[in-house]
């Protein structure tokens, strides 16, 4: 029987992050820099050539959770030194990540936008950035709701959005990150933080596990503080979802 895989926390073993996050070679945080190096002057001539209204953000994976790089055509308010979404946190932690073309987000204030992300990796394959380019939809979804109100033949036109594609919102800071990520997997267990049991306790963390939660600094201390438990409350948390996953996956969770 193949021995349970335990998390660590950072103070047993030296470097080690917990619950996930994201770690790197010196190679790869070279990778990652050329990369920088030779892209970033790109983002802004490349946003300029998809104007009117278009964001393109390069992100250094390998400086999470503050992992703008470069940005430019700014339409969701966020600048360099800031974090990924929540949507890119899940993206990038996952082992193989694919590159992403012309899928729907949408920003705090409800603004649509139809995004494309594309990975550069390591001659291994590890991805260690990654360009986004976000086009502001508003403008031309308005003039398809005049053109179906002109068009329709006796019935009101319909004003749907797409069903079943991956949304995300865009913190300007790694603060707003974790808050947004933490009132989404409280809201998930449906009940308020205050009279949670402590199963309800454990989906919570094991939801932020699933979302890539940890890899934020302080990650730990953060959901403590909001779950009025300590900090080694919530590694016992994620030892146990560890242990219930079994061998295999504990091994590629952490």
């Amino acid at each position: 029987m193949a021995a349970k895989t335990r998390r660590t926390r950072p103070d047993e073993v030296e470097g080690t992050p917990a619950g996930g996050e994201m770690k790197f070679t010196l190679s790869q945080r070279a990778h990652s820099a050329r990369v920088v190096e030779i892209v970033a002057p790109i983002v802004p001539v490349l946003a300029r050539a998809l104007q009117p209204r278009t964001e393109v953000v390069l992100h250094d994976l390998t400086r999470m959770p503050n992992t703008i790089a470069a940005i430019a055509g700014t339409i969701t308010g966020r600048k360099v030194g800031g974090p990924p979404t929540d949507l890119g946190l899940r993206t990038f932690r996952s082992e193989s990540p694919q590159d992403m073309v012309n899928y729907r987000t949408e920003t705090a204030e409800g603004l649509v936008l139809r995004s494309s992300s594309m990975f550069f990796r390591t001659p291994s394959g590890t991805p260690v950035a990654c360009l986004c380019v976000n086009s502001d939809l508003h403008d031309l979804q308005r003039a398809k709701e005049i053109l179906d109100a002109l068009t329709a033949f006796g019935e009101q036109a319909h004003h749907g959005t797409a069903d079943g594609a991956p949304l995300e919102t865009f913190p300007a800071t790694v603060d707003d990150l974790a808050d947004g990520i933490i009132r989404q997997a409280i809201e998930a267990v449906g009940v308020p933080a205050h009279l949670m049991k402590k199963s309800h306790k454990v989906e919570v963390v094991r939801d932020l596990d699933q979302r890539g939660f940890f890899a934020i600094r302080e990650a730990v201390d953060v959901i403590a503080q909001r779950l009025n438990v300590s900090r080694y409350t919530i590694y016992n948390y994620l030892n146990e979802i560890s242990a219930s996953q079994g061998p295999e996956q504990s091994a590629t969770a952490g």
